[in-house]
């Protein structure tokens, strides 16, 4: 018994559950229902980003059932003060007390329940099953990888990547797909280092793109600049992976593809500020914005001033 107990705390094996537990698809609308007393204050799920889903809650004291994610699922908390949980993750009981920034991750099919006492604020990334296997697929040498269950603790990286995209839903709801899927690429790749059950020894290569695939690469940004560009449409582009392309991209360039596409769309804005008189919300949507307030704010950070003075500055 203790032998079959501890194989499960260390390598994950689930052990079988002693009632029925629910199923829960994150890809569905209402996810939470059967868990959890309150629906999340904001969603990504109507934004439709590829292979994640961001959910911010702040829930009451309560008790879960038990229950089984069909996504690898990654909480972050924002409770600003220690808050005592028991957890059960794959049969194993542990008494946590989380601190702000604090990470669980529980892989796709485990067995999950939890309780605590106080208000409690977190994220819970839901990250679908085929896009980390795209990821893992692309970046190692190995056909299938799994991911270990890991208890509360700190992971700052995480954490850093659960509040950009909190910040990117706030912001206007939709986000840049390039940067979305650069950040759900990275979780990837950070979760194959340190949270999977071999350890896979990620693929690098010393040099950047090759001078074809960069100019092609650049080519098909400025080409497709009034589209919401993903990350994976502009390395399928060139023939690459996502995680290959991104890396040797940024080697190539200095920049990620998201600043580097961030900059074309600001450069195009700036020459049609200065030699059209169109709208303000016709140049937004032609470099590809979802929002006059995104393009503004993005405009404001790279030029140090909003559109609208930039065009009575330059046209004096």
């Amino acid at each position: 018994m203790w032998e079959s107990t501890l194989k499960a705390i260390i390598y994950g094996v689930k052990a079988m559950p002693t009632e029925e537990i629910i199923n829960v698809d994150f890809a569905q609308e209402y996810p939470y229902s059967q868990i959890l007393p309150r629906s999340p204050l904001a969603t990504s799920y109507h934004a439709n980003w590829d292979g994640i889903r961001l959910d911010y809650h702040q829930q009451p004291g309560c008790e879960t059932p038990e229950h089984s994610p069909q996504q690898h699922v990654i909480s972050v908390s924002l409770t600003k003060q220690p808050i005592n949980v028991e957890r059960v993750l794959n049969g194993h009981v542990q008494h946590e007390c989380i601190q702000y920034g604090d990470v669980v991750v529980i892989p796709e099919s485990s067995y999950h329940k939890l309780s605590w006492e106080i208000e409690a604020e977190f994220l819970v990334l839901s990250l679908e099953k085929a896009f980390f296997a795209r990821a893992a697929y692309d970046s190692v040498d190995l056909q299938q990888v799994d991911i270990v269950p890991h208890f509360a603790d700190s992971d700052p990286l995480i954490q850093q990547i659960g509040l950009a995209l909190h910040s990117e839903l706030e912001s206007d709801g939709t986000g840049s797909r390039v940067y979305i899927e650069s950040l759900t690429t990275t979780l990837c790749i950070h979760l194959l280092k340190h949270y999977s059950v071999s350890s896979p020894k990620i693929v690098k290569h010393a040099e950047g793109l090759s001078r074809l695939k960069l100019q092609r690469a650049i080519e098909y940004i400025n080409q497709n600049l009034e589209k919401d560009l993903g990350l994976a449409e502009i390395a399928t582009a060139v023939g690459m992976s996502m995680y290959h392309f991104s890396r040797l991209f940024k080697q190539s360039t200095g920049f990620s593809p998201h600043k580097y596409v961030m900059n074309c769309r600001i450069e195009r804005a700036k020459r049609l500020l200065t030699k059209t008189e169109e709208a303000m919300d016709e140049i937004y949507q032609q470099v590809g914005f979802q929002t006059q307030s995104h393009f503004t704010n993005v405009f404001r950070k790279l030029i140090g001033t909003t559109p609208k003075a930039y065009r009575k500055q330059v046209n004096i």
